[in-house]
């Protein structure tokens, strides 16, 4: 069977734009906004927000513009989607998005009001930070390889709890079964801390985290890092394998927060936009400040943010066909 490796979330825990698509009107000059809205589409508070909030005032100082992080939490984020997908193409409105509301909602979402592929545009990749697979410390495995082997020879005998279903932990699980062929009973809680006790004590044996959370709970003692979701060792971790070094061809995932912007933009603002936040993501500050939050920093051209898009909407499609996954 062949493997896709791809990138997740979030979100955990969204688009794929085509890079230039065909209702993108002919660049032409236009006079910016005095301030841009960066729409958030989640609650203050978390790390998608956080991530938002470390790049609004440094882009703000280079674009010579006030950038705002305005929050539109909503309908797993399609609210503030949505509203971006459906504003003018005049750089005041850009979204701060993530997998869940892109590539996670193109390839398994219904009924939207917006097409994550033809109403965003990418414009920047930003960062993003890795998932670590966690076992119970009481699993009788001491890796990865050996805890996919147990799997393998006990279908339905391991639990992989989640932040609920649709979550991107859920998610997560989800594309390990299909990518590892193995039989795990998912079980879902309100929220990824809700799953920590039980994992700990051995009622649940297997979970996803971000790695800077997972790595805490590690260090707590009520997990084990087993395995870690980046194509080479993190350096948060670098004594931790990765999926791929485990057996599981393909498995490369991340939480990343990237810049789209309606469709409508004009493609030469759209590389002005992603040149100001190269330059953002260049500066020591920025670079300190989102590695002390656990985060990589990219900092990508509108192309290589397009195929990086769609590289992972066409892996979640898979999942879906594999696994007749649909969210609701």
């Amino acid at each position: 069977m062949r493997r896709r490796t791809f990138i997740v979330a979030a979100g955990a825990a969204a688009a794929v734009p085509g890079i230039a698509p065909s209702r993108i009107a002919p660049a032409r000059a236009q006079a910016p906004a005095r301030t841009v809205r960066l729409v958030v589409p989640f609650a203050p508070g978390g790390s998608v927000d956080l991530a938002a909030r470390l790049l609004a005032e440094p882009l703000g100082a280079r674009l010579g513009q006030n950038v705002i992080v305005d929050n539109r939490a909503g309908a797993g984020g399609a609210i503030g989607a949505d509203l971006v997908a459906k504003a003018p193409g005049d750089g005041a409105t850009l979204l701060w998005g993530s997998s869940a509301v892109v590539s996670i909602a193109a390839a398994l979402r219904r009924n939207l009001a917006y097409n994550p592929t033809t109403d965003l545009a990418p414009v920047s990749l930003v960062v993003r930070t890795w998932h670590g697979l966690l076992a119970s410390p009481k699993l009788e495995a001491a890796d990865a390889r050996a805890a996919i082997a147990l799997a393998r020879a006990r279908p339905g005998a391991l639990n992989a709890g989640s932040g609920g279903t649709g979550s991107a932990t859920h998610l997560l699980i989800e594309r390990l079964k299909a990518a590892a062929d193995i039989d795990l009973v998912h079980v879902p809680y309100r929220g990824s801390g809700a799953v920590y006790p039980d994992l700990a004590n051995g009622l649940v044996h297997l979970m996803f985290e971000s790695l800077p959370v997972a790595l805490a709970q590690t260090r707590a003692g009520g997990a084990r890092l087993l395995a870690v979701t980046a194509p080479e060792r993190s350096r948060l971790s670098p004594d931790t394998p990765t999926l791929l070094e485990s057996g599981v061809p393909g498995f490369v995932t991340s939480a990343w927060f990237g810049v789209l912007a309606p469709a409508a933009m004009p493609e030469a603002r759209r590389a002005e936009l992603a040149a100001a936040i190269r330059a953002v993501t260049e500066e020591p500050t920025f670079r300190r400040r989102a590695g002390d939050a656990g985060l990589d920093v990219v900092g990508s051209d509108p192309a290589a943010f397009a195929r990086m898009l769609a590289e992972e909407t066409e892996a979640w499609r898979d999942v879906q066909r594999r696994t007749g996954l649909m969210l609701d």
